[in-house]
């Protein structure tokens, strides 16, 4: 019974650290970005932390809260705990993030968005990236950096109808033809 509440909490904290990394992203971004958090994903499996919504595409966020010195060798994450000796992180975030932009796109091109740029990346909100080269996926250190990295490279001029067409293809549930 011990390992089912620890499951559970851990569940809940992961969902606890979502929200809050969606409240910063809602006050942060400008108005034409839209943040889903938690996404529910056609596929009905486990919800997806954070999904934001563009000008120029979309952003799938998988936010970490472990401290320390992170390290990821081909996806597999590691934390520093002294010179040469590392714990594995159980559930790598990189594998995670672009498993979860794969879902998103499945959803998009159901409903006629095949061509919208996803985005995966990991966001750590306490951890220090040491050596995370080799993560199949960009990682960003700190909440106020994720959000200079999702509005890097965008035109001046919000696109809000296109914003809003996204959020909805997200959104709305897929009808089939009876033709």
């Amino acid at each position: 019974m011990h390992w089912v509440r620890g499951a559970v909490s851990r569940v809940d904290a992961r969902g606890r650290l979502a929200e809050r990394v969606a409240e910063h992203l809602r006050r942060s971004l400008p108005e034409d970005h839209i943040v889903l958090s938690p996404y529910a994903p056609r596929d009905r499996a486990e919800r997806i932390p954070i999904v934001v919504v563009g000008r120029l595409g979309l952003f799938v966020v998988e936010p970490r809260d472990d401290e320390g010195d992170l390290v990821c060798y081909q996806d597999h994450w590691y934390r520093r705990v002294g010179p040469g000796v590392a714990h594995a992180l159980s559930d790598p975030p990189s594998l995670r993030a672009r498993r979860n932009a794969a879902r998103v796109r499945s959803d998009l091109g159901t409903g006629g968005f095949i061509n919208v740029p996803i985005e995966a990346v990991v966001l750590l909100t306490r951890g220090r990236p040491d050596d995370v080269r080799s993560s199949c996926v960009p990682v960003v250190a700190g909440v106020d950096a994720i959000v200079r990295y999702m509005l890097r490279g965008i035109p001046e001029a919000p696109h809000a109808e296109r914003t809003r067409a996204l959020a909805g293809a997200l959104a709305t549930n897929i009808k089939l033809s009876t033709v």
